[in-house]
């Protein structure tokens, strides 16, 4: 031992002060997350430094609650900030309850198809009414339309715990709203078809009550408003696994989390001699916008027609863009009518997060974690 490994602790000590196994201390260096101070030259073996034990106790700790390699990493790099590392615990944090969720819900289909006479079970819940119509109206642009497509024809109705998740897709475009209340019941699921969905936004306009009262069954959902009732039948499809398709489509952390005001991106996709270009899918023609980032690292709109498909720009595009890949690294397509049912309104502070010019983007609001709509990009 060298007088500079004396003073250093060896891998075995390491994993004992941390808790990781000398297997996984290997498999962190391989992936460029914790380091060793030292790797001797001759033998491979790996030294690390008193200040390395805090790290790896940390990196052990996430590695018990399943967070994902590239959040590992994420807070690791970001430690001394903690409001960061909390962002991606709350983050994580609402995948495992998700994921808990949707095993009790798949338990509960399952021992009815184990004793299909067993007594149906129900679950009431109590919801803002104005908070459900705001939800509804959320998701309803994603409603798939293709009739070879009927399992998208409908809006996915998750009881939680603590209130209600609503999603729809359509394949270009998946939005998830969420609303809060008092649930009675074990956690259900039931996918709406579209009919019963615009019927229930209609009666959710009835004045005389704050609140909506829902019941969700296997076989039937029922809202009622102001005594006034809505009963649908829920579609008999099994809706796609949406959380499966954002972790695979997402990933945990977005190289681009960028703030901006939606009024004012709204306003300008909307003014006069706003830059598109035309694009045709499956028979229809479609505008294309283009996004991208200005001098002071702020959302703006580019001009399509000088994009490079590769995320380049070509001469006359305009503006110089920031961010985690140097000027000009964010330059990203999509058909302007998905992105404006995207923004919805358009008033409040939202977040746009990609990863690049061909990867999805979503858009989601700043005061609701839960709220999102994500956008498969246009290639140019």
């Amino acid at each position: 031992m060298t007088a500079v490994e004396s003073e250093l602790r060896s891998i075995g000590e390491l994993a004992r002060a941390s808790g990781l196994t000398v297997s996984a201390l290997r498999f962190y260096d391989r992936s460029g997350v914790l380091a060793p101070a030292r790797v001797d030259p001759v033998t491979g073996y790996r030294w690390y430094t008193e200040e390395q034990v805090d790290p790896a106790r940390l990196v052990a700790g996430l590695r018990r609650v399943g967070m994902p390699l590239a959040g590992i990493a994420e807070a690791l790099r970001n430690r001394h900030r903690p409001a960061e590392v909390h962002r991606l615990l709350d983050a994580h944090l609402r995948r495992l309850e998700d994921g808990l969720a949707d095993a009790r819900r798949e338990l509960s289909r399952i021992r009815s198809l184990i004793d299909p006479e067993e007594t149906i079970v129900t679950t009431r819940l109590v919801l803002s009414r104005t908070d459900l119509a705001a939800a509804v109206d959320a998701v309803r642009f994603a409603v798939g339309a293709d009739p070879g497509l009927p399992v998208l024809s409908g809006v996915l109705v998750e009881v939680e715990p603590d209130g209600v998740r609503l999603v729809a897709t359509d394949r270009h475009r998946l939005a998830v709203a969420r609303v809060g209340g008092t649930v009675d019941g074990p956690p259900v699921s039931a996918l709406l078809p579209v009919a019963a969905v615009d019927e229930l936004r209609a009666l959710l306009d009835l004045d005389g009550a704050d609140s909506a009262e829902v019941v969700v069954a296997t076989d039937r959902v029922t809202v009622a408003v102001a005594g006034r009732p809505l009963t649908a039948v829920p579609l008999p499809y099994d809706f796609p696994d949406y959380r499966r398709l954002l972790r695979a489509q997402l990933g945990d952390v977005p190289t681009y989390r960028i703030p901006f005001d939606g009024a004012a991106l709204r306003a300008a996709l909307t003014a006069d001699g706003v830059p598109v270009c035309h694009r045709a899918h499956e028979g229809v023609e479609h505008e294309v916008v283009a996004l991208g980032l200005d001098g002071r690292g702020e959302l703006r709109l580019v001009d399509p027609n000088g994009v490079v498909a590769a995320g380049g720009v070509a001469g006359g595009a305009g503006g110089a863009g920031a961010g985690a890949g140097g000027p000009d690294a964010l330059r990203v397509a999509v058909n302007r009518e998905y992105l404006l049912d995207a923004l919805g309104s358009g008033d409040g502070q939202l977040v746009l997060e990609l990863d690049g010019p061909i990867a999805p983007l979503a858009v989601r609001r700043a005061d609701d974690a839960h709220a999102f709509s994500v956008l498969m990009p246009v290639r140019l």
